[in-house]
């Protein structure tokens, strides 16, 4: 069976995404925090897609994050509340992709 080595490399892989947990009170401060703790360690690291700057609407935004989609996984209700989906939802919505903080520097001749 040739399939096994490919399904038990991505079973593996699955294994290694970090966990993510809500603050020790349960409860994200805010829409900022829950971006920068949970979204923005796969979405800002290459693990999956840039998000921003691609004017996705908040709804697909909100239904991605409750229902999971392809290797995302589903974050329920006891994950991050509604309110605070909402809050990141808008922001993703409404980004833009960040320039380079600094222009390249020209290539030097030899």
């Amino acid at each position: 069976m040739k399939f096994r080595p490919i399904a038990l490399a991505a079973l593996l892989s699955l294994g290694a995404a970090p966990a993510v947990h809500a603050s020790p009170t349960g409860v994200w401060r805010g829409s900022n925090e829950a971006w920068e703790k949970v979204c923005a360690r796969c979405h800002l690291s290459g693990v999956g897609p840039e998000l921003r700057g691609r004017q996705l609407p908040p709804e697909y935004i909100k239904q991605v994050v409750r229902h999971g989609f392809l290797a995302m996984p589903a974050f329920p209700h006891g994950a991050i509340d509604d309110a605070t989906l909402d809050g990141v939802a808008l922001y993703v919505s409404k980004s833009r992709l960040n320039a380079p903080a600094k222009p390249a520097a020209p290539a030097k001749k030899l």
